[in-house]
């Protein structure tokens, strides 16, 4: 591979987030080639938000509740998404019967059997128009990954004005701004991740989720990336 990619004089590699820019820089295969970081799009026109309290109700979920969302593929099984880490963080939350966790994607798991707080699996949907009533029925959807690049997950749930909590690792800085869209726990410490949880249940405020939904519409969007790629596409052929 040394051999062949020095043979090519014009390569240009796209990471997806600024981590994997860095790491496309670090490389021995790409470090002395053109790395750029350009993220992958979203359409803000679809993702959006519902009044939390209309869907709640589509959602049948009580109104009086507070929900946090925990979402992935294998949720519950693929050590990457952070389940264990999870697990950990809500044993250190007091026990509140006004929080609920929602699992979405995952099948379900006894450790949360009696847990701090009551647990809703909802299975893996793959409808589009329920997964974004989801994302902003609850007040904050919680992303524990140890391992991430840029993640669509993450972009959804902001762009539905919905605040998120996750780790400082991959991609993740670059969708959320600590304290102003989220929270990033710097250390992957399930005591940070439950700091995380409690300082968002607390500002829970509408400019937290006004800035989620912004920072998404003017990085992330169609229209904004569509440019950087054509502008990109146009300088290289020329």
């Amino acid at each position: 591979k040394l051999k062949t990619y020095h043979e090519i004089e014009n390569l240009t590699n796209i990471g997806l987030s600024t981590w994997m820019w860095e790491e496309l820089n670090k490389s021995r295969l790409m470090k002395n080639k053109t790395n750029l970081a350009l993220p992958n799009p979203i359409d803000t026109t679809f993702y959006k938000n519902t009044p939390k309290n209309e869907a709640k109700a589509q959602l049948g979920l009580r109104l009086d509740k507070k929900y946090i969302l925990f979402s992935a593929i294998n949720s519950t099984t693929d050590k990457r998404k952070g389940f264990s880490e999870l697990y950990r963080a809500l044993q250190i939350m007091p026990k509140n019967e006004d929080i609920e966790l929602l699992v979405m994607g995952g099948d379900r798991n006894k450790d949360l059997d009696d847990f701090q707080i009551p647990v809703r699996y909802m299975g893996f949907i793959d409808n589009w128009d329920i997964i974004k009533i989801i994302y902003s029925s609850v007040e904050l959807m919680i992303t524990p990954s140890l391992q991430e690049n840029l993640s669509n997950a993450i972009m959804e749930c902001l762009s539905c004005e919905t605040p998120v909590v996750a780790f400082n690792i991959g991609g993740n800085s670059d969708l959320i701004s600590h304290k102003e869209n989220g929270y990033l726990a710097e250390t992957t410490d399930p005591n940070g991740l439950a700091d995380g949880i409690q300082w968002v249940l607390t500002n829970s405020t509408q400019k937290l989720g006004l800035n989620a939904r912004n920072s998404v519409v003017e990085r992330f969007d169609y229209k904004v990336v569509t440019r950087k790629y054509l502008e990109l596409y146009e300088k290289l052929l020329s």
